[in-house]
């Protein structure tokens, strides 16, 4: 039994012996000398990086400086690219609504204008009646220029005649009216104020 025990001593003697023979003294050596060389001025990373980017099979494992600055700098581009992306795809779904928005804005445009030129062509109706159901007409239009932002309403009414214009701006509040002159067109603008004073 004890013979056993001292050849399991031995076969493990050999491990033990190489290990605190070699292994442990070379990785207390290699401390020494990287503190010492460090406290010297030399740069121990930088050594190891360019030793072993020449080296043919530990080049693929160490990355140099460069490819470092490379990799944020693509990364960098990577993540702008995305931002934008996604900036653009919610520029696109906004001027979807805007078009929707604009073509209902033509439908009640054309709706309303055909309620008047219906009422214009009814010639049966007696002049005081003709009137009233113009005028009910005109200030439906009028309230739905007034529920329009300012800008598209100035676009539809530069669409239309002087006359046509005036009159449904003098249907509307000062705030609204002035809102939709100060989207039109300077010379437009100037044109139908001027024309409002007469």
């Amino acid at each position: 039994m004890t013979s056993k025990k001292q050849t399991e001593k031995k076969k493990m003697n050999p491990i033990l012996w190489f290990l605190f023979a070699i292994v442990i003294p070379l990785i207390i050596v290699s401390i020494i000398i990287a503190v010492i060389l460090s406290f010297s001025g030399f740069n121990i990373v930088d050594w190891v990086k360019k030793t072993g980017s020449n080296t043919p099979v530990i080049s693929h494992l160490v990355t140099s400086q460069e490819e470092d600055q490379l990799a944020e700098e693509l990364e960098r581009l990577n993540q702008e690219l995305q931002s934008r992306n996604e900036e653009l795809d919610q520029l696109n779904t906004l001027n979807t609504n805007l078009e929707a928005t604009i073509e209902e804005l033509e439908t009640e445009l054309t709706k309303q204008e055909a309620t008047i030129s219906r009422y214009e062509s009814e010639n049966h109706v007696d002049g005081d009646s003709e009137e009233i159901e113009s005028e009910v007409s005109l200030k439906n239009l009028a309230k739905t220029f007034e529920e329009m932002k300012p800008v598209r309403a100035a676009d539809i009414l530069s669409n239309m005649t002087q006359e046509e214009v005036i009159l449904i701006l003098k249907e509307l509040s000062d705030d609204v009216r002035g809102g939709i002159l100060e989207a039109m067109d300077a010379e437009l603008a100037a044109n139908i104020a001027s024309e409002m004073l007469n």
